[in-house]
């Protein structure tokens, strides 16, 4: 399969944002939160922090000059520490007391540059959502695929699964796994799996529809990893999630079944099947909202539907199986 345009030539983030925190001058400071948004998204903040991190920053990179918007110190996981960086900082003529940065709004540096890469992502994504589709009525179906991936630091395991419908039958399994640079940074997931799932998803059957693991239309921007799957792809896909991004629920946290309104907009439903946690789905592309539901039912014998739940789990052997 051909690499959809979309998800063709992205930015190296780790570089960009190193090459942000280059133009910190000596004796001055800045924050996450700044070196984000020059990326071109605040939710990016988590990823900045990795980023100066000693397994990944180059040597020139001036790490102990971003600190927190309070002006307080934070070190990395690793082998940083908080009297290392108030250390550094007191070299270059920066006071540091009781763990924060004194004068800390005189000494704040914002004339940050930066191609806005986010924001040129962010901006594909609104083009690609024009092009979603969920109809009123049911599409043919024979086929349910469920894809999952499984993560050991940078090195991604992704696995796929086929049923048939009516008989629950494995049909098919595919997996492979690869390194994967783009990082995770909430509601950009599509840039760092879909370009890993894209030779699972090459020459699905006719009338298969893909379940996903993660949002469709329910999603703060209304285009989930799901729906730019299914655009890409061009499968009909349906979003499966954990964690209720966005919206509100009509019936009640205790209800089976409640829709999920978002800006007076029904996105999907909560389902919750026995005394578990509920789940949330939503169309992606190409379905309906009430197929996308009914579906996700039929193969719902626990929490997690079928064919997501075996993806998973081969996903995840085949992660412990690179350990070995």
């Amino acid at each position: 399969m051909m690499l959809h345009e979309s998800l063709k030539d992205l930015p190296d983030l780790w570089a960009e944002a190193q090459e942000i925190v280059r133009q910190v001058p000596r004796g001055r400071v800045t924050t996450y939160g700044r070196v984000a948004e020059a990326l071109g998204d605040r939710a990016s903040s988590k990823f900045v922090w990795l980023a100066l991190t000693p397994s990944e920053r180059a040597e020139d990179v001036p790490w102990h000059r971003v600190v927190r918007s309070d002006g307080s110190l934070v070190g990395s996981r690793s082998s940083d520490t908080l009297a290392e960086k108030a250390t550094l900082l007191s070299g270059e003529g920066v006071a540091v007391t009781s763990g924060k940065i004194a004068d800390f709004r005189d000494l704040l540096y914002d004339d940050l540059k930066s191609s806005s890469p986010l924001s040129a992502l962010r901006a594909k994504q609104m083009r690609l959502r024009e092009r979603v589709k969920v109809p009123r009525s049911d599409v043919r179906l024979s086929r349910v695929a469920g894809v999952d991936v499984s993560y050991d630091g940078n090195r991604a395991f992704a696995s796929l699964v086929t049923l048939d419908f009516e008989s629950e039958e494995l049909l098919d399994e595919r997996s492979r796994s690869s390194e994967v640079r783009f990082p995770y940074i909430p509601s950009y997931l599509a840039f760092r799996e879909l370009p890993l799932v894209a030779p699972l998803v090459s020459s699905l059957d006719e009338e298969t529809v893909l379940m996903y693991d993660g949002n469709g239309i329910l999603h703060p921007h209304g285009f989930g990893v799901a729906c730019h799957a299914g655009i890409v792809f061009d499968v009909p896909t349906i979003g499966v999630a954990k964690r209720l991004l966005c919206g509100t629920l009509s019936g009640g946290q205790n209800a089976n079944v409640s829709k999920v309104l978002n800006h007076g907009e029904m996105v999907g439903y909560a389902v919750a099947h026995g005394e578990h946690k509920p789940i949330y789905i939503s169309p992606g592309h190409g379905i309906s909202r009430s197929q996308s539901l009914f579906i996700v039912r039929r193969f719902l014998k626990s929490r997690i539907p079928i064919p997501l739940q075996m993806a998973h789990e081969r996903a995840n052997a085949l992660r412990r199986s690179a350990d070995d």
